[in-house]
Parts: C-alpha cells; structure tokens; sequence
C-alpha cells in the first residue's frame, strides 16, 4: 500500500467507526455473548465477516441496487422490527424465571428457617432446592447456548436489520465511490480493519467481564437492560 493510500485507509477506518461504534442490536448480541463465554470466536467471526462482505458490495457499486427496491428494504425494516421484540420478549422472560427462583429460594430459605409461609408458598417451595441448584448452574455455566443457536441469532440480528445495509452497503459504498477505482479499496480495507478490530475487542472485553456475572441478580439487571434496548431498536425501526 503507497503512502497516498494511508489517510484514504484511515478515513475508511474512522467512518466505519461512526457507525458500529453505538449501542445496538448486533453490539448487545455480542456484549451477551461474551459476558456469557458462549461461542464468542464464532458470533466475533460472523460479525467481522458480515461486515466484510456488506462493506465489499458497497465497493463494488451494490448500493444502486439496494436504493433501487425500498419496498423490499421496507419488508425487512419490519421483520427485523419483529424478530428485535422476540428477543427482547426472551430476554425479559429469563428475567421472570430468574426471579421466581430467587423468590421460590427466599422461600425455602425461611421454610427451613422456621419462619411462618403460606401454605401455597410451602408448597411452591418444595421445587425452590432444585430452582436455586438449577439457577447456580445456569450462573455457573454461563448462560451457554448450542453453537446453531448462537450462529442463528447472530445472523438473525445482522442481516435483518435495515440499517446495516443502508450504512455498509449505500453510505459506506458511496463514500468508497469518491476516491475512484482503485484507492477505493484502500478505504474499504480500512473500514474492514475497523470492524475487526471493533468486534475482537468487544467481545473479548465482555468476556473479562464474565466473572463479574456469577449470580442470578447480575443477569436480571444485563437481560433487563438488553430487553429494553431491544423494545426501543425495535419500535425505532418501525416509526423510523
């Protein structure tokens, strides 16, 4: 690469980070990932690839084409609204089973203690042991998905969100167009490096924090926030 390409790669580089740089979806999705130390080589190396690929087919001038059929990208702004509300409707229900079985341990805790319960509560709190010991495990094992289930939701919130064609493909495409046929590449590279480096960090940083997430109460308060970040992406891209 020429000396005269560096600043086009750098200004590729900067671009590109004003657009992942954000709290969204597919950033959540990777926060959870690694905070959880489920398949995160994988959902990093999804994340990087897909932004290859979207950021190539801009390049090459695909950006016509996307602007061209608003209908179809209307079609996926509201799938994409739909699939977002699911996973949050997931998220804030591994908040509600989380609570249950703290409250069903809370229980058992003053079943054991001697203190006076209902007798509704003494029987919910028959399960409250197998709760607790499940919800430690789950603590434990750090909320661990199978590798087609991770790989699924991770293309899910990538390539059913609108915006990431608009951005990678339209705008990032058209910015790569004004440096011509071949220093456009050099724009596009560092818009790719951006991306790498963005997602390796990302997930490798919410890994460290995985520890932090040992107990029932920390993953309330991360699906909670997830969930309701989720619900607001969601209705953005429906209004929007």
């Amino acid at each position: 690469m020429s000396i005269a390409a560096l600043p086009i790669l750098l200004t590729g580089f900067t671009s590109q980070a004003s657009l992942i740089v954000a709290v969204g979806a597919q950033n959540a999705f990777v926060i959870r990932q690694g905070i959880a130390r489920s398949h995160v080589p994988a959902i990093v190396g999804i994340c990087i690839a897909a932004d290859a690929i979207l950021v190539t087919l801009g390049t090459r001038g695909m950006g016509v084409v996307v602007e061209s059929h608003p209908s179809a990208l209307s079609a996926l702004t509201w799938i994409g609204a739909a699939v977002l509300m699911l996973y949050a409707i997931l998220a804030f229900k591994r908040v509600f089973v989380r609570v249950r079985a703290l409250r069903r341990a809370a229980i058992a805790e003053r079943r054991h203690g001697g203190s006076d319960i209902s007798a509704t509560d003494a029987a919910g709190a028959d399960t409250a042991a197998a709760d607790t010991a499940a919800t430690s495990a789950a603590a434990t094992n750090m909320e661990q998905s199978p590798l087609r289930t991770d790989i699924l939701a991770c293309l899910g919130v990538t390539f059913l969100n609108p915006n990431v064609y608009l951005d990678a493909i339209v705008l990032m495409g058209g910015l790569a167009a004004t440096y011509g046929a071949t220093l456009k590449w050099s724009f596009a590279a560092g818009a790719i490096l951006c991306s790498i480096l963005w997602f390796t960090l990302l997930g490798a940083l919410s890994a460290t924090m995985s520890r932090l997430f040992n107990s029932a109460q920390a993953w309330i308060a991360l699906d909670s926030v997830i969930g309701i970040a989720m619900v607001l992406i969601s209705v953005h891209l429906a209004l929007g």
